[in-house]
């Protein structure tokens, strides 16, 4: 069968197209990476092509599958988001009822199609029980469904779930690399501010900002060593570097060189230990009781 509508001089999605070719397209994938629309409109392509009827050329465009599937109206696609828990405020996510609920909608038989086809949207905001509690289904799901996860960063889940899913990845989102990086940089401010606020609740409300954003944090953490680096060398008399923050200057004032030291080399720990795949919240823990710690050094 001839698979139409990808953009086979990319390397990701003329992968994909000869593996929906090939009739060998994996149960459970993973796209991470690129802007979200890309990936939003990827999982679509594949999720078209899967249900076309035609034994030639998918999608065909013109059977009922393909035309209820490109009006995003098909009874057997479904593009779902994360959501807020009833009577709770927190931000949206997909919480362990909302992913029984979806695994629980797998084994009931397609509507009309013979295949049923689940697109998360933003599946990085699943935490570790939701992705616990969607482990056997990714494993050995029911014949007829398949998952398509879509994602920032595969970074935030469990190796568990990586290992029953086939990645593809986009590469990294262009449009949004300035905003990441000013992001990053007003992330880095709060954090550093933090360290030395004389409530210690202030790091851990700074720090809140990376939970469930890895890639967040691994942008901040070059920041944060760079201003304690840079501070240290105001410190020592050096003067300011390029286009140091001013925040650099209040950290040399209030905090002492070893203190400074000590921060720049725990924001390098930080750093490996995440190129190592350090678990998330446990990085987030250690920055906050490691950076207050050496913040309290004195000369």
């Amino acid at each position: 069968m001839k698979v139409s509508g990808f953009d086979l001089s990319s390397p990701t999605e003329n992968l994909i197209a000869k593996s929906l070719e090939a009739g060998r397209f994996p149960h459970a994938v993973l796209i991470e990476g690129g802007a979200p629309e890309k990936r939003a409109e990827l999982a679509r392509k594949i999720a078209r092509a899967l249900i076309c009827e035609s034994k030639t050329q998918a999608p065909c465009g013109v059977c009922s599958h393909c035309v209820k599937a490109s009006h995003d109206m098909h009874p057997d696609i479904a593009f779902l988001e994360p959501k807020k828990k009833k009577s709770e405020s927190r931000d949206k996510t997909y919480f362990v009822d909302y992913v029984r609920e979806i695994v629980s909608g797998s084994y009931v038989l397609p509507n009309e199609a013979a295949l049923k086809i689940y697109i998360l949207s933003e599946a990085d905001k699943m935490g570790p029980e939701g992705q616990n509690a969607f482990l056997k289904t990714l494993e050995e799901p029911a014949p007829h469904a398949m998952f398509i996860l879509l994602c920032s960063t595969k970074e935030v889940f469990l190796q568990t779930v990586l290992s029953r899913v086939t990645l593809f990845n986009l590469g990294e989102d262009e449009t949004l690399s300035h905003e990441a990086t000013e992001e990053a940089k007003e992330a880095a401010k709060k954090v550093a501010l933090a360290v030395y606020a004389p409530n210690e609740f202030e790091i851990v409300k700074a720090a809140g900002v990376f939970e469930k954003n890895q890639k967040l944090l691994q942008d901040t953490l070059p920041v944060l060593e760079e201003m304690f680096a840079e501070a240290l060398r105001i410190k020592f008399g050096a003067g300011r570097e390029g286009e140091a923050d001013e925040t650099a200057s209040l950290l040399a004032e209030k905090l002492s060189r070893r203190a400074l030291l000590g921060l720049a080399e725990s924001a390098e720990e930080l750093i490996k230990g995440l190129s190592r795949s350090a678990n998330l919240n446990l990085t987030i823990l250690r920055l906050c009781t490691s950076f207050r710690t050496a913040a309290k050094e004195q000369e």
